[in-house]
């Protein structure tokens, strides 16, 4: 049995968010999920992130996220860590979304604080503390995520009564927050960019792990443009960066509830996914942020 610091020794570099792949009537889309997996997996992702904000995940029935960890889980045989995102406002319902990630084979997991109504600290701490106890598994906490931050001192509390907690992941607009999780933890939370348009500069701050929607179809990439800086080789960062990422991430990352179809289309595009349908809530992209995207596929070298 592995302890607790050899499964959070096994977490680094980056780790791809997935998107949800689904058929037209809204249901999983099981071909398509393993393809994915496979192709990410194959261009040298370091780990999977399943069913954050990309997945789709606060349109997804319970039933219908235990079917995609399940089916990510078999998909990657042990290749690379695979997290699960538990988020729900309802402590019992991620407590219970965890266990069933331990179960199937997860590596770790993934939360934001309860997001249905404002809460203060103390019911930030209790949520989060409450999922993290509900399993062995080391735990990722999301800074930013749903509009809630995580301060420091917060952060801290957490650090103090829950030895599961691994890391932060940052998606807040402020880069620099990333030098000051380890000091003020310690040195008990790696720091982790989280936000597609500024996971270099969080990088560059000194993350040790980034997670990345981008990395649906720019795996080999964002992996390189980790280890490079990894290495202190700034300028080949920084080339893939400008010349791949940003310029990707510039007509993608726009809007939250658009982005992910926006994944989808390059993904169905370049063959690795069957459809580009998302759940009903998410807003479909139009004829010319389709255009656009193709365009910028084009120029980058994808198609």
């Amino acid at each position: 049995m592995e302890t607790l610091q050899e499964k959070k020794a096994k977490l680094f570099g980056n780790h791809v968010l997935t998107i949800t792949p689904m058929k037209p009537d809204g249901s999983i889309d099981e071909a398509s999920t393993r393809s994915l997996v496979d192709f990410v997996i194959d261009k040298g992702v370091h780990g999977i992130l399943t069913l954050g904000s990309t997945g789709e995940v606060f349109a997804m029935t319970e039933a219908e996220r235990k079917q995609f960890v399940e089916i990510v889980v078999d998909q990657t045989a042990g290749r690379v860590p695979v997290g699960v995102g538990v988020n729900d406002s309802a402590s019992d319902v991620s407590s219970l979304l965890a266990k069933h990630a331990e179960s199937v084979g997860a590596d770790y997991i993934f939360t934001t604080g309860p997001y249905y109504h404002p809460h203060g600290a103390e019911g930030i701490f209790r949520h989060i503390k409450y999922i993290g106890n509900a399993t062995d598994l080391p735990l990722m906490v999301y800074d930013g995520g749903a509009g809630i931050e995580i301060s420091l001192p917060l952060l801290k509390k957490l650090a103090d009564h829950l030895p599961t907690l691994h890391c932060a992941k940052l998606f807040l607009p402020y880069p620099a927050k990333i030098a000051m999780y380890e000091g003020a933890t310690d040195g008990r939370v790696q720091a982790w960019a989280g936000h597609d348009q500024m996971n270099y500069l969080m990088l560059r701050y000194g993350a040790k792990g980034m997670t990345s929607a981008a990395s649906c179809v720019l795996p080999r990439e964002q992996s390189d443009m980790f280890e490079f800086l990894q290495q202190g080789n700034v300028e080949s960062a920084r080339k893939i960066f400008h010349d791949k990422v940003a310029p990707l991430n510039a007509i993608a990352f726009a809007n939250v509830l658009q982005y992910p179809q926006c994944y989808k289309r390059a993904l169905k595009w370049m063959g690795v996914i069957e459809h580009d349908d998302c759940k009903v809530v998410m807003e479909p992209i139009d004829d010319i942020r389709t255009e656009e995207l193709r365009a910028v596929m084009e120029i980058i070298g994808l198609l």
